[in-house]
């Protein structure tokens, strides 16, 4: 005799989703996927146009902005943190 699973009530599930979407690193997934692009059109310029120099200057223009977006995002996050303790 088969028993029935306990069913999720739409309320647990939109909890469960919202959990999740909180807890996912959006910039370090930002940072990443940037990261395969230019890495992905670097090997375009490489290989097809044989254009080593393009292919370093995209690679490098990538990484640069990926640095600057994560350090003004860390600046940001230390100033909530204070604003949060000095309140």
């Amino acid at each position: 005799m088969a028993k029935e699973l306990p069913r999720k009530t739409r309320a647990d599930i939109l909890r469960h989703t919202r959990e999740a979407a909180e807890a996912a690193d959006w910039l370090g997934i930002w940072a990443l996927s940037l990261g395969f692009c230019a890495i992905n059109l670097a090997a375009i310029a490489y290989f097809a146009a044989k254009d080593s120099v393009g292919a370093s200057f995209i690679l490098v223009g990538a990484a640069a902005i990926i640095a600057v977006i994560l350090r003004v995002s860390g600046q940001l996050e230390k100033r909530r943190e204070s604003d949060k303790s000095g309140s």
